[in-house]
């Protein structure tokens, strides 16, 4: 009897029957071409369901004004599905490269459709318990995630890979980002190219020419320099800080209704032109 009990309870915490039901609401923002991860997702999704709580999922799109006539036919057949939900604003936004901060002067995608899709969760679902956000390139065990949501349930719960960005970087001591400290002192080339930028410190200059050399090779190094400070100044003006609020990487994270709530309520005075994850650690 003993062993019985205690593998139900094994099968229980398996699949995530244990604690209080709690309703779950996935997010998943999307452009309008990615019809193919959605299709995918979707197949995820319809097999990894709970017995107990509550799973839905929802896919956020931008506006479709301006998509291809065959793009609109394909999404008139996706709406089949019942998942779509077209909150209006951008799409997408310019390629970025990868790990890099920046802002943009109109609203971000990822960012307009977190926030009004946050909206209109709290709206359409005002039930819920918990957001889970997801790329719709990325993956999430549903079992597995229910199980620490259980095991962390709060109304104020905020889950995620956290980090920390520095955004801006231009008086950073030269030792935290050159290997051969005494070296980067003291090399004339080094130092005779670095006074070009006054408002630069020594490691601001050698952190931004590691990022030109890195993403933009063959680029003349002076004004990738230049191009790349005064873009790290217009980020921290507009977040008014030099620093990032601990954040959540952008794969995806959890974030209970108290927390949807202040999103929603304040969804019109958020900062939207960042970049979505950096974004969210200062909305948090």
């Amino acid at each position: 009897m003993q062993v019985s009990w205690l593998l139900v309870a094994l099968v229980a915490r398996c699949l995530g029957l244990e604690g209080k039901p709690f309703k779950v609401q996935i997010m998943v923002t999307s452009k309008l071409d990615s019809v193919s991860r959605r299709l995918t997702l979707r197949g995820v999704f319809k097999h990894c369901t709970s017995n107990l709580h509550s799973v839905e999922h929802h896919f956020f799109l931008g506006s479709l004004d301006g998509a291809p006539e065959d793009m609109l036919q394909a999404l008139m057949i996706e709406e089949q599905y019942g998942d779509l939900v077209f909150i209006g604003g951008p799409d997408s936004d310019p390629p970025a490269k990868r790990d890099e901060t920046y802002v943009l002067d109109r609203p971000t995608a990822r960012s307009w459709k977190l926030a009004y899709g946050t909206a209109w969760l709290m709206q359409q679902r005002p039930d819920l318990d918990y957001i889970v956000y997801l790329d719709d390139d990325s993956y999430v065990h549903i079992p597995k995630l229910i199980q620490k949501i259980d095991l962390h349930a709060s109304p104020s719960l905020a889950m995620g890979y956290g980090m920390e960005t520095e955004l801006d970087i231009t008086d950073v001591h030269v030792c935290t980002v050159c290997k051969l400290c005494d070296w980067c002192q003291t090399d004339a080339q080094l130092n005779t190219f670095c006074d070009q930028f006054p408002r630069l410190s020594l490691g601001g200059c050698v952190a931004f020419l590691h990022q030109c050399q890195l993403h933009y090779p063959g680029e003349d190094e002076s004004a990738c320099v230049r191009r790349a400070a005064t873009e790290t100044f217009r980020v921290a003006t507009y977040f008014g800080s030099k620093r990032a609020p601990r954040w959540f990487l952008g794969m995806g994270w959890v974030y209970g209704r108290r927390i949807a709530n202040f999103l929603a309520r304040n969804v019109d005075d958020l900062k939207k032109q960042g970049a979505a994850d950096v974004q969210l650690g200062f909305w948090l």
